[in-house]
């Protein structure tokens, strides 16, 4: 779906020449029919974030990590020290194609050996998975781009008073980046006495912090 999806703008719009497309989603959603239509994006069309709701016709799935059905992927590589594979999995939040490029990496450099890559306490990437991250980060639109910089420099989760002072950014363009960063499943929140703190998912802080996207 991403790709119909314009770049360099807030999660959402469509490229010049398929903005018909919205129509079409927004009848596909509001018009009473037997059909099924599954979207699969990496950020949700406008329409269709509209559209959902408990009682509509129009739900969203966000795509977790596959917890310990990883620990498959981990067999497959041979690699060892299974007693540290869901440190490994957590890591890296169950994402099966990062999980699968850190293995080759673990069983190239370390021989299998999960234990020994991680005593070195780091969250590596290297270019394969970096290369994953790469086309994603460079569609941001330039405030989504300062927003998660900000965010990369913050060793604990944030609030949205903390946000603007930081980033010295409006009320309004703070809400727009980080419920477009939201949708592209880039920004992680949390609860804290009532509330709502923001932080960025390890590998994508470890992304923008070896390559900068001022």
């Amino acid at each position: 779906m991403q790709q119909i999806l314009s770049s360099g703008q807030l999660a959402g719009h469509y490229k010049p020449g398929y903005e018909n497309y919205g129509t079409l989603f927004k009848l596909i959603g509001e018009i009473t029919h037997n059909s099924c239509l599954i979207l699969n994006s990496w950020e949700p069309p406008r329409e269709i974030t509209a559209l959902k709701g408990e009682n509509s016709p129009v739900c969203t799935l966000q795509l977790k990590g596959i917890g310990v059905a990883a620990t498959e992927i981990f067999r497959q590589k041979s690699l060892l020290n299974p007693e540290q594979w869901e440190n490994l999995i957590n890591a890296y939040e169950g994402n099966p194609l990062w999980l699968k490029i850190v293995a080759t990496t673990i069983q190239e450099l370390f021989r299998g050996r999960v234990a020994e890559f991680l005593k070195y306490d780091m969250l590596f990437l290297g270019e394969e998975l970096a290369a994953t991250l790469h086309p994603q980060i460079n569609r941001l639109s330039e405030l989504e781009k300062k927003l998660i910089s900000q965010l990369s420099r913050e060793a604990n989760p944030v609030s949205i008073e903390q946000l603007l002072k930081d980033a010295e950014l409006s009320p309004s363009e703070l809400f727009d980046g980080l419920q477009s960063l939201g949708r592209r499943s880039l920004v992680e929140t949390e609860e804290e006495e009532n509330e709502t703190l923001f932080n960025l998912c390890p590998v994508v802080r470890q992304y923008v912090i070896s390559n900068p996207v001022n």
